[in-house]
């Protein structure tokens, strides 16, 4: 593993660290550490765009259309009675 050294923190900055370091029980560079990571992860996944946009993706572009019909092969028989 290698180190990094990083200068001129602003006093603040360093502070809030050290806060949250204590308050997760970690030492100051394992804090910045997971914090760092956290912040990376959250930057490389895709932004949440809702259960619409998510679904609609699964679909091919050139499928798109407001008609689209699904046919099921076979003989699906009869509805089943829920009552």
């Amino acid at each position: 593993m290698s180190d990094l050294l990083i200068r001129n923190i602003d006093s603040h900055l360093k502070q809030q660290l050290e806060r949250s370091a204590r308050a997760h029980r970690r030492s100051l560079s394992e804090e910045a550490r997971v914090l760092l990571k956290k912040s990376l992860l959250a930057a490389e996944a895709p932004a949440d765009k809702g259960l619409f946009s998510a679904m609609r993706a699964l679909i091919p572009e050139d499928c798109r259309g407001d008609d689209l019909v699904f046919e099921i092969p076979g003989d699906i028989g009869e509805p089943p009675n829920f009552e």
